[in-house]
């Protein structure tokens, strides 16, 4: 873990989420900048987000996932889609759960 993610893992533990949440947010954070940033770095502007659910979401991350031969694990699919919807979609505007709810 990096020292940013670390960071990122002690300020969730100060706000009461859990360590688990935490390190899921900072590694798909850290997945997202290492993997897709360079490709995808207006996305904090909310007309390029496009998608209307979790699981869109999850099919264009699996896609591109594949796409690009990351080799990402489901793991770290659910990492980046916790990440993407905290940060950035907020679908809901609910708290995000991982795994199964969304599918």
């Amino acid at each position: 873990m990096n020292i940013r993610s670390g960071l990122i893992v002690a300020c969730f533990a100060a706000w009461g989420i859990s360590p688990a949440s935490a390190q899921n947010f900072a590694r798909g954070q850290e997945l997202f900048e290492d993997h897709c940033q360079a490709c995808h770095e207006d996305f904090g502007r909310p007309e390029v987000r496009h998608l209307r659910s979790a699981k869109e979401l999850r099919a264009r991350i699996e896609a591109w996932a594949a796409h690009t031969n990351t080799g990402w694990k489901q793991e770290d699919i659910e990492d980046v889609l916790f990440y993407l919807d905290r940060s950035f979609y907020r679908f809901d505007k609910k708290p995000l759960k991982l795994g199964a709810d969304l599918k």
